[in-house]
């Protein structure tokens, strides 16, 4: 969600950069235990919204859970403007509508912030300056909007390998306190436990 900072139990402060809300300087910092909580913001990429779609194995164990999380409001499911433009090609998959359902109406911003235009430009550099051999594909441009605006605004972030390998070569996982999933198997296994884990933290 745009505007909106990390939970306040999160031991790594977000960076500067990272598009959180101003704090309120007129009021003293309030103690730990009274702020208010904040659910981990999700971003779902189009293989993660197929493989759920499809009812792949590794997914149909995520689905529930990914639910469960929801509905205890320990994350929340963000939808981007590349999520419209990806999911064109499979009108009959109903990605669109699942997303929706999922996300409640949260929206990233239609429109990259600076820190999502800088996150961008430097994987751009990465892919061309340390993965020059690599064969360019149609989708470049739209996964590397997409995982800029997550990554800068998101806790939890979906991507296929070669993405998250030119994002942890940009070291921006690091920079913006980002966890990082593919979609392979013991990726999406690895998120399922993750989901479990923020649910059973909800007192």
């Amino acid at each position: 969600m745009p505007g909106a900072g990390r939970p306040a139990d999160r031991p790594v402060a977000a960076p500067a950069d990272r598009q959180v809300a101003a704090p309120l300087t007129h009021r003293p910092p309030q103690p730990a235990a009274t702020r208010p909580y904040r659910p981990q913001l999700l971003y779902l990429d189009q293989n993660y919204l197929s493989g759920i779609a499809k009812r792949k194995p590794a997914f149909v164990e995520l689905e529930p859970v990914l639910r469960a999380a929801i509905a205890r409001n320990a994350i929340a499911v963000a939808e981007s403007p590349m999520h419209e433009q990806e999911s064109h090609p499979r009108p009959d998959l109903g990605l669109l509508e699942l997303l929706r359902e999922l996300s409640g109406g949260r929206r990233l911003p239609d429109q990259p912030p600076r820190a999502a235009l800088r996150a961008r430009r430097r994987m751009a550099w990465t892919v061309e300056h340390e993965l020059p051999d690599r064969r360019p594909r149609a989708s470049d441009a739209a996964d590397l909007d997409a995982i800029a605006l997550a990554l800068t605004h998101c806790d939890l972030v979906t991507c296929d390998a070669f993405m998250c390998d030119v994002v942890k070569r940009s070291r921006l996982e690091i920079r913006y306190g980002s966890e990082l999933f593919t979609g392979r198997r013991r990726d999406v296994v690895r998120l399922r436990r993750r989901l479990i884990e923020l649910a059973e933290a909800i007192h």
